[in-house]
């Protein structure tokens, strides 16, 4: 039986995957506060930067005398100041992601591995605030240390998980009348709460993922760092062998016509349901590489830290950095 609940103690235990998780910054930060990584600021830091030529106006503690005797000109030390980073943790709840046929439900999946990113993240000394998109949305903006983290965790519990759950099962008897928002609802969102330097996670299967939502995450891209985390199921991946199976339509944002069995007995049915899961999964590889983001291949029957850790401790990365 596949897990079902968002609970909090199986948020709170991901604190030990977490520990192997690598948040290290691909780019500079350019927020205000201090913490634990390099800005595109220079000061009194403790990261030394360069030797430069004195001018006028600078302290006199950072002349560097060995410098200055060996070359005959003063010169200074400068330094790269450390900065905090916001890291923005945005999970799909939607009522298609509360299935699984094995391991949990993407949704549980989902967020274990917000609750990893969370964790790493505080224990990093970042900033870190969640977005969480279900009937409505929930958000909660970037906070230090535990009090980031469990207020991710937070949010992720209080999502209406019953609701949510009977809302899918009324979608799929009329699926005009509980429309889901649509993905770029949520991009939307995180165009607003990503300042630039900002660390930005986006967990979802991507099943309506359009032109609008991939134009919101390039532009993210371009001042942030970005995350795709693809969620699947075996039973995406692959049709059920071949039989005749009582069905019935996903609530999607789109009215679709109820089917009373689903017929996995012809092969041309089978290729063409492997065929429309690599196309998505293709298209979300496409996206990461254009955006330079880093993706991960989250699978409900999979093991979180394998996908999270890459069997390296760092996040996998698509590109090259910026």
């Amino acid at each position: 039986m596949a897990v079902h609940r968002i609970t909090r103690e199986d948020l709170l235990a991901q604190q030990f995957v977490a520990r192997k998780l690598d948040l290290s910054s691909r780019k500079r930060v350019l927020t205000d506060l201090s913490g634990a990584h390099l800005s595109g600021f220079r000061g009194r830091g403790m990261e030394f930067e360069e030797h430069r030529r004195y001018v006028a106006g600078d302290e006199i503690r950072s002349i560097d005398w060995r410098v200055t005797a060996r070359t005959g000109q003063t010169h200074v030390r400068t330094y790269r100041e450390e900065r905090e980073r916001p890291v923005i943790i945005a999970v799909d709840l939607r009522s298609p992601m509360w299935f699984a046929s094995r391991g949990c439900f993407k949704s549980v999946l989902a967020a274990r591995a917000a609750a990893c990113f969370a964790w790493a993240a505080s224990a990093n000394s970042d900033r870190v605030g969640g977005l969480c998109l279900h009937q409505h949305h929930s958000m909660i903006r970037p906070a230090g240390g535990r009090r980031g983290a469990l207020g991710v965790i937070r949010m992720l519990c209080d999502a209406p998980q019953d609701s949510i759950l009977n809302a899918a099962e009324n979608s799929a008897s009329s699926p005009k009348s509980n429309p889901i928002p649509p993905l770029h609802r949520m991009v939307e969102e995180l165009r607003q709460l990503a300042h630039p330097g900002a660390l930005i996670v986006l967990l979802s299967d991507f099943h309506d993922l359009d032109p609008r939502a991939e134009q919101g995450l390039h532009l993210i891209a371009r001042h942030c760092e970005l995350v795709l985390g693809f969620v699947s199921d075996p039973l995406e991946r692959q049709a059920p062998k071949a039989g005749q199976y009582p069905a019935r339509s996903a609530a999607t944002d789109q009215a679709t016509s109820l089917a009373s069995t689903l017929d996995t007995r012809s092969h041309a049915m089978q290729q063409r349901w492997r065929t429309q899961f690599l196309e998505r999964q293709q298209r979300i590889q496409k996206l990461a590489v254009h955006c330079r983001a880093r993706s991960l291949d989250l699978r409900t029957d999979g093991h979180l830290e394998d996908a999270l850790c890459g069997g390296h401790g760092h996040v996998p990365h698509v590109g090259a950095a910026k």
